[in-house]
């Protein structure tokens, strides 16, 4: 069950990222679409694919085609940043 938003960022991640980036990450423990993510967590679709766009260029998210829909998915470089 995909559960957006419902565990905190750990706060180093926080301060690393900003509460936005850090948020989605975490987010995205579960895979989402974009629409997802926008709902769960009280934000623009836009907003949400700008923040992906950034944390995809670094390594940290990746993204799957399902059908008609884009899931994103975090990497294990994202996984474990969360964790430390």
């Amino acid at each position: 069950m995909w559960t957006a938003g419902t565990r905190p960022p750990p706060g180093g991640t926080v301060r690393l990222f900003g509460r936005a980036r850090a948020g989605l990450l975490e987010a995205l423990r579960s895979p989402a679409t974009t629409t997802d993510l926008a709902r769960a967590l009280a934000v623009t679709p836009s907003a949400v694919s700008q923040h992906l766009r950034v944390l995809r260029e670094n390594g940290l998210v990746t993204r799957e085609r399902s059908g008609r829909q884009v899931v994103y998915l975090i990497t294990a470089l994202g996984a474990s940043l969360l964790s430390s």
